[in-house]
Formats: C-alpha cells, structure tokens, sequence
C-alpha cells in the first residue's frame, strides 16, 4: 500500500520528533523517493519544527505543531502549522554569507538554504497559526 500522504501532530517539544521523523522514513521509502528530494525533506522538516520549538513558544507554554507532506505527482508539499506567535520567516533579512564565520549574524541560514533548495515557499497566518507551505521537486527541473 503506497501512502501519499501523512498529517502528524505533535506537542511542540524537540523530545517529540521521533515518531515524526519515523513517519517520514517510512513515507520516503514507501514512496521511492530518490535521495536528493528525500534529503530536502528531512532538511525542511527539522528545520521548521526546531524553529517553531525553539522560537515560536518562548512564553513557556506547550503547543501543536503539525506536518503534513503530500506527494502531488512529481511534487512533495510540505504543510507546517504551529499555534506559536505569528513570524514569516521568509520576511527575515537573508544570512550574511560574506563574511567569516565570527562574524556572521547567528540563525537565518537554515531557513534561507530550504528556500534556495525548494520550488516554492508560502508563509500565513490563519486562525490563530503559522502556516508554511514548502513545494520540493523530485526531480531537478531541466532547461
């Protein structure tokens, strides 16, 4: 049985993420996406989950984050919502990538290497959640 698409909920803590991260697995090989796209998704997904955890609750209380991804013929969409406070994080200034190390502003690369790997990027606010949609090829454009 092939599944073409999987919704996970999860308490916004990093302890949480390995159901997640099983899920994804099992998606991936389920669906034989080839290592390139694989890799992309497990880039995106911890990195947009870490980044709600880590940033989206600083108030101290507990949240929802949910992901779903859904494979759309030669398309993966990623779905990340979270009830954290609102932030685009495509709105962020990009990284400093001109500069040494030391002297780099901490956080942004993340965010900005997703959006240079993926065919397309959305952020909303709706009811009250943040809402990303990342679109990722699974093959590389030609032309």
């Amino acid at each position: 049985m092939i599944i073409r698409e999987i919704d996970i909920r999860l308490p916004s803590r990093l302890d949480q993420l390995e159901p997640l991260f099983e899920a994804l697995d099992f998606f991936v090989s389920t669906n034989a996406i080839p290592p390139t796209p694989a890799y992309r998704l497990q880039l995106a997904v911890d990195e947009f989950v870490a980044n709600a955890v880590e940033h989206g609750y600083e108030d101290g209380r507990q949240g929802e984050i949910g992901v779903r991804v859904r494979l759309d013929g030669d398309v993966l969409e990623l779905t990340f919502s979270d009830d954290g406070a609102p932030f685009d994080p495509f709105h962020a200034p990009p990284p400093d990538l001109t500069g040494s190390i030391e002297e780099r502003r901490v956080g942004g690369l993340g965010v900005h290497l997703v959006r240079t790997l993926a065919a397309s990027v959305a952020y909303r606010y709706e009811h009250g959640r943040n809402v990303v949609v990342i679109r990722l090829h699974l093959a590389e454009p030609t032309g």
